[in-house]
């Protein structure tokens, strides 16, 4: 059999130049972005991932570095039916939405396996970097029930990390079925490898 007509396999950024490849990172970042931020903050309403009157690591980030450019966590607030909502904390987590959703899908490219129990290991793999790895290391969670202690994952009570577990993967998961859906839509294989090279 002859190998003259066989196109090898399109490896790193080559992925990227097909039409449909492109079609479905940004419908995926667009949508699992905005669904699954309104998932995030869902899931913290009914499980709070704070004792009351904490600031979150969203607003001590913002306050620590947004400064410079006069933006501070209360910069953005507006009233809604009579409810003060941080603004610029809910763009905050918007904004890490649409990141991280196009990372989730980028990422599935290339290595399907991300895509396990339907995302929920890459909700954990979120959890484990952003809430244990990079938040305590910037020194931007320090809990008032830990007596100012660096909030590693042994120094926070398990009620937050239970909540933060669980808001991860309920927020992966969208992420995931938007994908779905997206696949579905395009025409592309929705379990394992959906790249057409």
């Amino acid at each position: 059999m002859s190998t003259d007509n066989v196109k090898p396999a399109k490896k790193g950024l080559g992925l990227f130049l097909s039409l449909t490849n492109l079609a479905v990172i940004f419908w995926t970042t667009l949508i699992g972005g905005f669904i699954s931020s309104l998932v995030k903050w869902g899931s913290e309403v009914n499980m709070p991932p704070r004792v009351a009157g904490e600031i979150s690591p969203p607003g001590a980030h913002i306050d620590a570095w947004g400064q410079a450019w006069g933006v501070t966590q209360h910069s953005l607030d507006y009233v809604y039916q009579g409810h003060s909502v941080l603004g610029a904390v809910t763009l905050y987590h918007w904004l890490f939405s649409f990141i991280f959703s196009f990372i989730y899908v980028v990422w599935s490219m290339y290595q399907p396996r991300i895509r396990a129990l339907y995302g929920a290991v890459y909700g954990l793999l979120i959890t484990a970097w952003a809430h244990w790895l990079m938040i305590p290391l910037l020194g931007f969670r320090k809990p008032v029930y830990a007596d100012g202690a660096t909030g590693w994952a042994w120094n926070l009570n398990w009620q937050e990390n239970l909540s933060e577990i669980l808001g991860h993967i309920y927020w992966s998961f969208s992420i995931e079925i938007c994908l779905i859906a997206v696949l579905a839509i395009c025409g592309r294989p929705w379990k394992g490898d959906w790249v057409k090279r």
